[in-house]
């Protein structure tokens, strides 16, 4: 993914787009607008709805690449394309995809990454539509499509004139509710010789009993992890992970909703603990470890002064291979009490 965005600006900054490079001269303008179209909309299970990335008020637009987020619990991307291997959106058609450094959607991960440029046309000025993306509803929740930033475009968004100059762009995000999930329905109850009737329903989903611990559900708030809300239930963040399909320990998403496992953490590392949000003792701590997920042989948790590269080093793997593994973009950025996935 890094190399297709690398390689998207290299052409725009060598010239392929057969404009001369700008000398440095360029007027200042206000910052273009990449926004997700419409901002909230909602739909019910197994419903399509196009959503839309469209950049307003962008003056001599020559190329531009966008990053995004969503849920996959909640939300599908339907492939675009099906000619072509893999799963893809479509182009807005405010630039000629003369050159695409890179379609892709993930529905594993809950990641897009759209990169296209114009080749020998002059600069698009105003406000239009670059990519469309159709999405299927999986499940009853609320899915942020959030603009997600990469090594090399922070802001999950890199606009660029013909001459590979980089304009500058402020991002607004979205949101796609799937409802139609199931409800509690009252239903009247009559006793013979009863003047009235008793409601009664169903709760739906898991629901915590006190004093049993788990499971119960948690809604993710702004700066948790899948570690901070392990140590507030005593449960495996792993197991966490497997219950909920999330492959990547470090991907979560605000509001999002999780299923909290009854599967104890043991020799749990110190670190920020969340907030509970429903009652009940942890889970009684067994001598037997919860196995590392598949595809780790072990699980290192990251102690103050660790770096990757020596990370790596120890277990005899590649830094790459375990950046990747683990979605760390910045092989220089890592945090204690972490644990990492060790390929």
């Amino acid at each position: 993914m890094r190399t297709r965005s690398v390689w998207l600006r290299l052409c725009l900054i060598a010239g392929l787009l057969g404009s001369l490079p700008m000398a440095g001269s360029a007027l200042a303008q206000a910052a273009a607008l990449v926004r997700v179209d419409p901002a909230m909309t909602s739909i019910a299970p197994n419903q399509i709805v196009s959503v839309s990335i469209k950049i307003d008020n962008v003056s001599n637009l020559g190329g531009a690449e966008i990053h995004l987020a969503f849920n996959p619990n909640v939300l599908e991307v339907i492939d675009a394309d099906q000619a072509q291997a893999g799963v893809q959106i479509a182009n807005g058609g405010m630039l000629v995809a003369d050159a695409v450094g890179q379609n892709a959607a993930d529905n594993t991960l809950g990641t897009i990454d759209f990169g296209i440029a114009q080749i020998n046309r002059a600069g698009v000025n105003g406000s239009g539509t670059l990519a469309i993306i159709s999405f299927k509803g999986k499940a009853p929740g609320t899915s942020p499509i959030t603009f997600r930033g990469i090594q090399s475009a922070p802001t999950g968004v890199n606009l660029s004139d013909p001459g590979g100059t980089p304009i500058a762009s402020t991002t607004q995000s979205g949101s796609v509710t799937v409802t139609g999930g199931p409800t509690s329905t009252p239903t009247p109850t009559v006793t013979p010789g009863s003047p009235t009737a008793t409601p009664t329903h169903t709760p739906t989903g898991p629901t915590p009993t006190p004093g049993s611990g788990t499971p119960g559900r948690h809604v993710v708030r702004a700066g948790e992890t899948l570690f901070c809300i392990g140590r507030a239930y005593g449960v495996s963040p792993w197991a966490i992970a497997s219950t909920n399909r999330i492959l990547s320990p470090n991907r979560l998403f605000i509001g999002q909703v999780l299923t909290i496992p009854n599967v104890p953490w043991t020799n749990i590392p110190a670190g920020p603990t969340c907030a509970r949000q429903f009652p009940g003792t942890p889970p009684p701590v067994t001598t037997t470890p919860v196995p590392p997920p598949t595809g780790c042989r072990a699980l290192y948790t990251i102690v103050p002064g660790d770096t990757l590269l020596g990370i790596a080093r120890r277990y005899g793997v590649n830094v790459y291979t375990l950046a990747t593994r683990n979605n760390i973009f910045n092989l220089n950025l890592i945090f204690a009490g972490h644990v990492l996935c060790i390929p």
